[in-house]
C-alpha cells in the first residue's frame, strides 16, 4: 500500500496557501529547489500533475481534490500530536459573533475546544451582524460569524454556513392574533437582519406596526418579550424553550430564512485559528 508522507502534503498545502514556492520555502525553512523537489516527489508518488505550470500556480482537478484532502489530513495529524504528546497549540484568536448566537452554541464549542487546546485564548466580541461584518472587513477579527439574508445559491464551503428559518417570538398569543391595532415590535437597532425582515414582511401585507422597544442587548430583547411589551423574530435554533414562537399566524406572515455564516481569510489563519474554526463549524452544524 502506498503512503503519502505528511511533509510532502504540508509543503504542497503551504505553496497553495502562500501562492508561491519561494514563500513556502521561507516559511518551511527550505530552499526553493528543495520545495520543487518535494512537489515532484508528490506528483510521482500519485502519478499525476497537481499544478498547472505557469505564473499563477493554479491547481489541476487532481490538485484541487488533493488540497482539500491534505488540509484535513494535516489538521488531524496536528491534533493527534498535540493531544498525545501534550504539545498544546497556543495563541489568541479574535472572534466576532452576533449576540444571540453567543448564547446558542459558543460556550459549548469553546468548552470542547479548551479540553483539547487549553492554551488557545479566544477573545469574543458580540454585536449585531452588520457591525460584525464592518469590523471584520477592517481586520478586527480573525474569524467572524454573521447573519445575512439567505441567498438562492451559496458557493462557499458547506461547513461554513447554515440556513435557518425565522419565527415570531412572543409571550401572549393575543399579540400575534390582533387584527386592528399596530403590531408592537421588539428589535435590535437599525441594520439588524431580524429587524429588516420583520419590517419587509409586515409592509408586504400592509399590516401596521410600531417599534415598542429597541435594544443592543439580547437580555434586553428577552426581557421585553417576557414582559409582554411586544413580539420579535429570531432564528429557530436560538429561541429559548420558555418563550412561545410560530412561523406565522392568522395575521403575521412568514419571515423566510437567513444565512448564518463564518467569515475568515484562509491564508491568514494560523494554527490556533484553524482549530477554533473547526470547533465553530462543529458547533454551527449541531445547533
Amino acid at each position: 500500500m502506498t503512503n503519502i508522507p505528511t511533509d510532502l502534503l504540508r509543503t504542497f498545502v503551504t505553496i497553495k496557501d502562500l501562492g508561491g514556492f519561494t514563500s513556502a520555502g521561507e516559511l518551511l525553512g527550505r530552499s526553493q529547489p528543495a520545495i520543487s523537489l518535494q512537489v515532484k516527489k508528490l506528483e510521482e508518488l500519485l502519478n499525476t500533475k497537481i499544478f498547472l505550470r505557469g505564473s499563477s500556480l493554479e491547481l489541476t482537478e487532481d490538485g484541487e481534490y488533493l488540497y482539500e484532502a491534505a488540509r484535513q489530513m494535516l489538521e488531524i495529524n496536528d491534533q493527534i500530536i498535540a493531544k498525545v504528546r501534550g504539545d498544546n497549540v497556543s495563541g489568541k484568536v479574535r472572534l466576532g459573533i452576533p449576540n444571540d448566537f453567543e448564547l446558542a452554541f459558543l460556550p459549548k464549542a469553546l468548552r470542547n475546544l479548551s479540553r483539547v487546546y487549553p492554551n488557545i485564548v479566544v477573545e469574543v466580541d458580540c454585536e449585531i451582524s452588520k457591525v460584525i461584518l464592518q469590523r471584520y472587513q477592517k481586520g478586527h477579527y480573525d474569524i467572524a460569524l454573521a447573519m445575512e439574508h439567505a441567498k438562492e445559491d451559496e458557493d462557499r464551503d458547506a461547513r461554513d454556513y447554515r440556513l435557518e428559518g425565522l419565527e415570531w417570538v412572543y409571550k401572549d398569543s393575543r399579540l400575534i392574533n390582533g387584527h386592528d391595532d399596530p403590531i408592537p415590535l421588539i428589535a435590535y437597532p437599525q441594520g439588524c437582519v431580524y429587524r429588516s425582515l420583520m419590517e419587509d414582511a409586515l409592509e408586504s401585507q400592509q399590516h401596521p406596526f410600531r417599534f415598542m422597544y429597541t435594544s443592543t442587548s439580547l437580555l434586553g430583547i428577552f426581557s421585553a418579550v417576557e414582559e409582554g411589551l411586544g413580539i420579535t423574530a429570531m432564528a429557530r435554533s436560538v429561541i429559548p424553550e420558555h418563550l412561545k414562537h410560530a412561523a406565522s399566524s392568522s395575521t403575521l406572515p412568514e419571515l423566510g430564512r437567513v444565512c448564518i455564516g463564518l467569515y475568515y481569510k484562509q491564508r491568514e489563519l494560523n494554527v490556533a485559528s484553524r482549530h477554533v474554526l473547526d470547533f465553530l463549524r462543529s458547533g454551527l452544524a449541531n445547533l
